[in-house]
């Protein structure tokens, strides 16, 4: 039995999601929650990460 062909739009989402990963589940996060960043900076790396997905969602899509 042959394996199916992977699904391509399923390779750049695993790509963002382990960005996210990075930036919220690894030492880095202390760069954007250290004691002096404005209150917003949270806000602006999940926007960027937001951003990030629907940007490749949409070139996905892309024949």
């Amino acid at each position: 039995m042959s394996r199916p062909p992977a699904d391509p739009p399923a390779m750049p989402s695993l790509l963002v999601f382990a960005v996210a990963v990075l930036l919220f589940g690894s030492p880095l996060r202390r760069l954007w929650l250290a004691e002096g960043a404005p209150a917003y900076l949270p806000f602006v790396v999940w926007l960027g990460v937001i951003a990030l997905g629907g940007w490749v969602a949409h070139r996905s899509l892309r024949p």
